[in-house]
């Protein structure tokens, strides 16, 4: 699928929402501008050229105008057609953000609780697309109110919602994808995982919890993360044990037993593996407080 792929920060911006009701016979105006146009239609058919590509803008469906491509109606509507409008801008266009988008692979990141930057984040927006408006409308009808009423704190409201409806976007392009089975099994085994790290990691009782071969979900969770269930388990486990080295009064013996650890000399090497220190020396060097 043909998507916007938005590296976050910086975040695109809400410039504008509108809405219009067009009766049969309406054709839209020709533009050029310097923002994207998101355009959702609600009831009818809205006919739109963008230089020379021609989309049949459908109900529930939903196309992104580019800032800088011309764009006009290219037949008139044949019936009464309802239409919802976010302008919004991105100031990364000098990199390009058009791709063919056949996967949504998760990483994990290696955030820290000490960390003073955001970590990097992207959204991803179906160019020309159909969407379940029973889910964005209702964003959409309190953007507009919102807009009707504008003050300064109620703009920073509208960049939230705006936000909202592009999670919903992207969500929608997971579920409506050929991989969206592996991406919702791969989803279910990264939370198991995350709910069982002081436990002993079993593949025969996951098995029996998510209802699926080991082999078939440990595929979906590559899929899904690029790891193995065992590597995810190990960066969730060691993740924890940062986080209780530095704000926890804890022994290492009850760090290591509460992040699934029964061999201490097992849990030494691999923490010392990712983070190139021993948990001894993670808590001397990063600890929050200090017990006199």
């Amino acid at each position: 699928m043909l998507a916007l792929e938005l590296k976050v920060p910086p975040f695109p911006l809400l410039a504008t929402v509108g809405y219009v009701l067009w009766p049969s016979g309406v054709v839209h105006a020709e533009r050029n501008f310097e923002a994207f146009d998101m355009i959702f239609c609600v009831k009818g058919t809205l006919f739109m050229e963008e230089n020379g590509v021609k989309y049949d803008i459908r109900q529930d469906m939903m196309l992104v105008l580019e800032p800088g491509k011309t764009h006009r109606g290219f037949r008139p509507t044949e019936e009464e057609t309802e239409v919802y409008w976010i302008h919004f801008q991105y100031p990364m266009l000098s990199e390009p953000i058009l791709k063919e988008k056949n996967g949504w692979q998760q990483p994990l990141l290696k955030p820290t609780n000490q960390d003073t930057a955001p970590p990097p984040a992207m959204i991803d927006v179906p160019k020309f697309s159909s969407v379940d408006m029973r889910a964005i409308l209702p964003l959409l009808q309190e953007m507009l109110r919102l807009h009707d009423v504008l003050t300064a704190y109620g703009t920073f409201e509208l960049h939230l919602l705006f936000g909202q409806v592009l999670t919903q976007l992207q969500t929608g392009m997971r579920k409506s994808s050929p991989q969206a089975r592996s991406y919702f099994l791969g989803e279910k085994v990264a939370a198991y995982l995350a709910n069982r790290l002081e436990l002993p990691f079993d593949s025969v009782e996951m098995e029996s919890a998510l209802h699926y071969h080991f082999d078939y979900l440990a595929r979906c969770l590559k899929h899904y993360s690029g790891m193995s269930p065992l590597q995810y388990r190990h960066r969730l486990q060691i993740d924890r044990a940062k986080r209780l080295l530095t704000h926890s009064e804890l022994s290492l013996t009850k760090i290591r037993e509460q992040c699934g650890f029964q061999d201490n000399n097992y849990f030494t090497r691999l923490f010392k593996r990712q983070t190139s220190f021993t948990p001894g020396e993670y808590r001397r060097r990063f600890q929050a407080f200090h017990v006199d």
